[in-house]
């Protein structure tokens, strides 16, 4: 069996907006966290990694409050594939306001909540499509490494859609928290035998 790349999946710090807003592509701030939240983070992270952000900002400043407990990677990369799954003319509103106005697009969008694309903006589905290509070629680019990724709840379980081989429909069910990790191991080359290894999902910060 071929050195395993590792993969250290962390979703973004909670994002500076009122609770409900659809905020996929919006390009808004992390909250600051506790100190010693962040402390047990970094503590948990590899320091010979690559650190895999995407252009959203709350990746970035998640990526620099672990610099502040005194994480770093040895190497930096953003990855637009891996961005927030994109929401349309809903971006900015909130899930409430949206039912209460009685949208037909929205009352729809539930129907196949994996596969619908609010307008203007993309279905889960797409996001996984976009996601799996780019997974791969950083499998490529860093095989037998680690990687840490700070990326969103969708790409996040896009990417674990891939490793379990779920579809859009069950991988939308999983439960990605903010600040919560997830582990996987990719195998190159290995044949017959699973190319990755689940070590863990959704692991909170205090674990």
């Amino acid at each position: 069996m071929s050195a395993a790349t590792r993969w250290h999946l962390l979703r973004h710090a909670p994002a500076a907006v009122a609770k409900g807003t659809i905020y996929g592509r919006t390009d808004v701030s992390a909250e600051p966290q506790d100190p010693a939240v962040l402390n047990r983070i970094a503590a948990r992270l590899p320091t010979d990694a690559t650190l895999v952000t995407t252009p959203l900002r709350r990746t970035a400043e998640t990526a620099e409050m672990l610099r502040s407990a005194g994480w770093v990677a040895s190497a930096e990369t953003i990855e637009p594939a891996f961005r927030e799954q994109d929401f349309g003319a809903w971006e900015g509103r909130t899930h409430a306001g949206l039912a209460e106005g009685g949208s037909p697009d929205y009352a729809a969008f539930w129907d196949d909540p994996a596969r619908n694309r609010p307008p203007g903006g993309e279905s889960f589905a797409d996001l996984a499509a976009r996601v799996a290509p780019a997974l791969a070629g950083l499998n490529a680019t860093h095989a037998g490494r680690d990687i840490v990724v700070i990326g969103h709840g969708g790409s996040i379980r896009a990417i674990l859609s891939v490793v379990l081989k779920l579809t859009p429909e069950v991988a939308l069910s999983l439960d990605i928290a903010p600040l919560s990790l997830s582990l996987a191991d990719h195998f190159a080359g290995t044949g017959a035998l699973p190319p990755w290894r689940l070590r863990g999902i959704n692991l909170p910060p205090d674990n």
